[in-house]
């Protein structure tokens, strides 16, 4: 666990805890969706997508406007990356045309000092990254920090004002496992709805069975998330994004592919 100042309070940054905290997001934000009566109306992150396992994976993250930012781990740390519409690497690092290579190289500006050992963590979250079509094809991430032991660097660290931090500044500012929403020009707490409390629930239960391992949801976990048929569409949706974090059916039933 290491701290920082910063310009949007005490920044705290522990591997473990973020992990724990994307795997939440994420969790909450497919049961929020899924959930007919719409209790649960301000889940902290849409939409967002979840890469590998809770060893080596990546959680994205986006606020449907151009914005978004990712963070990857490994066994060794955190990497995260983020960018902020309009700030990509050409105007952030200054980087010729000549220089787009539309991989890793586009943003390693962004983590300057990434250590040896967090570079696959790097190159799993530059995947999860945006590519400019439009222009030259750059990955576009403006700003990034990295986590290794008891060292930590990036640009959200050197350059504190830089379009995008706020949204990786939100990573140490979770509090009892939730990931705060980072909105334009500040970064609210969870707004917990008493009406959205047995969903919470249900969350927190899958959340921490997941981190023991592969978890299944229980027939009273759906009565409760379900009291009336979910949308079928919202259903297999739902279904196929939480066997990608590990987390299946009763029954285990077979989910067509994509």
């Amino acid at each position: 666990m290491l701290e920082r100042s910063h310009r949007f309070g005490r920044l705290i940054f522990d591997r473990d805890v973020i992990v724990r905290a994307a795997l939440r997001a994420y969790v909450e934000t497919n049961l929020a969706k899924l959930d007919p009566l719409k209790r649960h109306r301000f889940p902290p992150s849409y939409p967002n997508m979840w890469e590998g396992d809770l060893l080596r994976g990546a959680f994205y993250n986006d606020n449907q406007q151009g914005d978004y930012e990712v963070v990857a781990w490994n066994e060794q740390g955190v990497v995260g990356l983020a960018y902020e519409l309009g700030f990509g690497p050409i105007q952030q690092f200054e980087l010729s045309a000549d220089a787009i290579t539309g991989g890793p190289d586009d943003v390693r500006g962004a983590v300057p000092g990434l250590p040896a050992e967090l570079e696959s963590a790097f190159v799993m979250a530059v995947g999860t990254l945006y590519t400019d079509d439009s222009r030259l094809g750059e990955k576009l991430a403006g700003i990034g920090f990295w986590l290794y032991g008891d060292r930590m660097g990036g640009t959200l660290f050197d350059d504190p004002e830089g379009p995008g931090a706020i949204r990786l500044a939100a990573w140490g500012l979770i509090r009892d496992g939730y990931l705060p929403v980072a909105r334009s020009f500040r970064v609210d707490p969870v707004k917990l709805e008493p009406e959205a409390a047995p969903i919470h629930a249900i969350i927190d239960a899958v959340t921490a069975r997941r981190l023991s391992g592969p978890t299944e949801l229980t027939p009273d976990e759906l009565a409760t998330l379900c009291p009336t048929p979910p949308d079928p569409n919202q259903l297999l949706y739902t279904q196929r994004n939480l066997q990608k974090a590990g987390i299946t059916w009763p029954g285990s039933p077979e989910i067509p592919p994509e």
